[in-house]
């Protein structure tokens, strides 16, 4: 039984490692140079972990416990949706005594062809692959092993926070970290990923389109 255990904790976890080390295939490409100067680095990256994770996750993890699509009400999506508005815009203002956006994704005269594939990628592809191998396999892992929900909670939105290197500072350090707390909590509530997923996508759809939104 110890064995399958350890077994289940290390296939969990190697969701959020291939996660991880796909970050890198970018650094690969030999146009690099070329895509970060027009701002399609990022996205071409994100759609490559998102079309290597989700079939991975379709062929080996969405029938396991905690991986599947879960149970949860409209009122339950409203209340955490409500949370992630509050971390967004309200704890910086009584915090940090500032009004702007801390944690956005500024995209200012991008070509047509680079806002359209910043939008699809930033809103509908990285919520869905993080969401698998952080809240799914990294948190996945880390309570096989330490049998603890909460700690596994506290280091999995640690991580989280810092692979967001785009952010500097601890102002959006800490609002990741939260935000992350907040999305493990919708994983545990209501067993499963869908109710995180959409809540990081509309999350990222506020902080893409922040600059529109809010004029920042």
């Amino acid at each position: 039984m110890e064995t399958n255990t350890k077994k289940e904790g290390l296939l969990n976890l190697s969701l959020f490692l291939l996660m991880f080390l796909l970050t890198a295939v970018p650094l690969l490409f030999p146009n690099r140079r070329e895509l970060i100067a027009s701002e399609l680095f990022l996205p071409y990256g994100f759609i490559v972990e998102f079309f290597v994770i989700v079939p991975v996750y379709l062929f080996k993890f969405q029938k396991k416990e905690g991986f599947g699509v879960g149970n949860f009400t409209i009122m339950q999506f409203i209340m955490f949706f409500a949370l992630i508005l509050i971390i967004q815009f309200v704890i910086p203002k009584v915090l940090f005594n500032t009004g702007e956006v801390v944690v956005s994704h500024q995209q200012i005269s991008l070509p047509l062809y680079t806002l359209i594939l910043t939008q699809i990628s930033y809103i509908l592809m990285v919520p869905v692959y993080e969401e698998i191998a952080i809240r799914g396999g990294l948190f996945g892992a880390l309570t096989v092993f330490s049998n603890s929900k909460i700690f596994s909670a506290l280091v999995t939105s640690l991580i989280f926070s810092l692979l967001h290197t785009q952010y500097s500072g601890f102002k959006p350090f800490f609002l990741l970290y939260l935000i992350s707390l907040t999305l493990v909590a919708a994983r545990v509530l209501s067993k499963g990923l869908l109710l995180p997923v959409l809540l990081h996508v509309f999350m990222n759809g506020i902080v893409v389109n922040g600059h529109y939104l809010f004029g920042h």
